[in-house]
């Protein structure tokens, strides 16, 4: 079965809600209108038999010496759903009936209090309200004034209002489920926008984004949600594409020169040495090969953001000293000095700050003077944790240069020698996995790296 449209489904659940409410409304109306309909028989039925009652007790002269049974029928004249019987207390003799119900009416007991109303039904169904008044008149045995009154009018019109609210339900609930579709309609004209953009969106577009001014506030966040995704995307493509571009470039040239040895060692005889000069000259660059494919690999597992890492309690000095460890018989060759200085812990992945520690030393070992000191600097930090420096003379780094060290492939003229060009890069994804941050100084002869951590104990 095809699944409902989303506006099908608003215009629906607003039906249903729809339904429930009225339904409570003509059930709340109905109700009320019954208990006023009963409340405003009684207080009728009650003063006109209290009118009556009040009509009799007056003078003679004031009535003009019409007779009380004459004062009884004109009060009930005109009223066709009213009924008086007059009977005598002692003898239960009707003393005069007057109405619709003739001598039929309810019988009342004793012991109902004056003007107490009696509720009771006729054979046919049909409820009535009858009051008892006590009469006492000078010259007359005491009696009783029965009034009774015909309920079947108003409970036709609560009936034929019940009748008329349901009847209109069906109507309501159809206009109701329009509106709600073309509210629905008019509503979701936002989210056509979202499938309008993803429509637009592919690998090798991924710059059109939603305009959030005009979206409702709970949209907005969706907006600026899928805004940031696209973003995000367009920068990891973006960085893989350049990556792709730097990488085939970094493998041409050694190919190509794999290439031509091989194709010149071939073109004709050569002596054995020869061959061997070749061979070990293809040797050097297919480890420089292997060298730049790890590298490049290294840094392809380092570049996730969402890395999973073994962070642990790690002392900078322990790993500094363990690093340095590798790198002393070619310090002792060149003749220069390691010189370790502080002590602070962070907290980090262990072969991760070894292999970041490992890039800057090696990189200060080979530019570093013959003869002199390269200096590895540990510095709590309140405000950042912890900074690692790594320092070397010799000659400068030139300015134009410094705010690229850290990108992919990027080399410096003779600097260049030995170098695949992505040891910094990978320092750099190193310390953005710790929260951290490197940064490099270079000036009057003397270059520093410096690894910012953020996390310390």
């Amino acid at each position: 079965m095809k699944p409902f449209s989303l506006a099908l489904r608003v215009a629906l659940n607003v039906v249903i809600v729809g339904a429930l409410l009225i339904t409570l409304l003509i059930a709340m109306c109905y109700w009320v209108l019954l208990r006023e309909a009963d409340a405003q028989t009684r207080e009728e039925l009650t003063t006109k038999a209290a009118q009556i009652v009040n009509g009799l007790s007056e003078d003679l002269t004031v009535r003009k010496w019409r007779s009380w049974q004459h004062e009884i029928t004109g009060a009930v004249a005109g009223h066709e759903d009213l009924s008086v019987r007059v009977t005598h207390v002692e003898t239960g003799e009707t003393l005069l009936s007057v109405g619709f119900l003739g001598a039929s009416q309810a019988p009342l007991t004793a012991s109902l209090d004056d003007g107490a109303l009696y509720p009771w039904k006729r054979s046919d169904g049909i409820e009535m309200l009858t009051v008892r008044r006590s009469i006492q008149l000078p010259g007359l045995p005491p009696m009783v004034l029965q009034m009774t009154q015909d309920l079947s009018a108003k409970q036709r019109l609560v009936k034929a209002f019940l009748r008329s609210a349901l009847g209109a339900v069906p109507v309501i609930l159809l206009l109701t489920g329009l509106a709600g579709w073309l509210v629905a309609q008019q509503g979701l004209q936002p989210l056509r926008r979202f499938s309008a953009l993803a429509a637009k969106v592919s690998a090798r577009d991924l710059s059109p984004r939603i305009p959030t001014d005009r979206l409702p506030p709970e949209l907005q966040a969706l907006a600026q949600s899928l805004n940031l995704m696209l973003h995000r995307l367009d920068t990891d493509v973006q960085k893989l594409s350049d990556f792709s571009d730097e990488a085939a470039h970094e493998l041409r040239a050694p190919l190509n020169n794999l290439m031509v040895r091989a194709q010149v060692a071939l073109s004709r005889e050569r002596a054995d040495e020869e061959y061997k000069d070749a061979l070990a000259s293809s040797v050097e660059e297919l480890e420089r090969l292997s060298l730049i494919v790890s590298d490049m690999l290294f840094l392809a597992q380092v570049s996730h953001a969402d890395m999973q890492l073994a962070f642990e309690e790690i002392s900078l000095r322990d790993e500094a000293d363990r690093v340095s460890n590798f790198f002393l018989m070619l310090a002792e060759e060149r003749e220069i000095n390691l010189l370790i200085e502080g002590v602070a812990s962070v907290k980090g992945d262990r072969l991760m700050i070894q292999r970041a520690i490992s890039n800057l030393l090696s990189n200060a070992l080979r530019h570093a003077a013959p003869g002199s000191t390269v200096r590895l600097s540990i510095t709590p930090a309140a405000q950042y944790g912890a900074a690692l420096s790594i320092c070397n003379t010799g000659e400068d780094i030139e300015a134009e240069h410094l705010p690229h060290l850290f990108k992919r492939f990027y080399r410096i003229g003779k600097r260049a020698s030995g170098s695949t060009g992505l040891g910094l890069a990978i320092v750099r994804s190193i310390m953005s996995l710790h929260g951290g941050q490197a940064s490099v100084t270079s000036a009057a002869g003397k270059t520093c790296f410096t690894l910012t951590f953020a996390y310390t104990r």
